[in-house]
């Protein structure tokens, strides 16, 4: 695990992959890169978890029912230790516990209409209410190589000490 000192929020759009500081996201964003064929997104199909075992506690699958609704498909286990429940099968609006929704709303706003992916490093809440520093990435997937109808995001804290 990282140590991170500066707890400020940051977004980057499009993020160069060198400027991905996490391992783990920085994996998961070449193996995502790896996916894609003559420039177009790789969708769910193209995606093998048992190539990317350590990554899974930290992963979330995110349905894109519409641009403005989003549906948990699936959260790791690492990610639900943090937040103190599992909210698979949940709205994100409904399922995210941090109290700064309108900020994720528009970093999946930004991959669902860009196609492109989303790093930021904020602060969020753990299920006893203390504040971690993390670093999220947010990757869009899409059947037919075009239109985002899923999201690969993983998150990972840093060391707070």
């Amino acid at each position: 695990m990282l140590k991170r000192k500066n707890i400020l929020a940051d977004v980057v759009y499009d993020p160069e992959p060198q400027t991905i500081e996490h391992t783990g996201l920085r994996a998961l964003y070449d193996y995502w890169d790896g996916r894609r064929s003559g420039g177009g997104l790789p969708g769910r199909q193209d995606l093998d978890p048992l190539d990317i075992p350590a990554l899974l506690p930290h992963l979330m699958l995110i349905d894109v029912v519409a641009p403005e609704s989003l549906r948990f498909r699936l959260v790791g286990t690492a990610l639900v230790g943090r937040w103190g429940r599992d909210t698979t099968g949940l709205s994100a609006e409904h399922g995210y516990p941090g109290g700064d929704w309108e900020q994720i709303l528009s970093d999946y706003r930004y991959v669902i209409g860009e196609r492109r992916p989303c790093l930021r490093h904020n602060a969020v809440s753990d299920s006893q209410g203390n504040r971690h520093a993390h670093q999220r990435l947010v990757l869009p997937l899409a059947r037919d190589g075009k239109s985002v109808d899923m999201i690969l995001a993983a998150a990972f804290w840093f060391d707070a000490g």
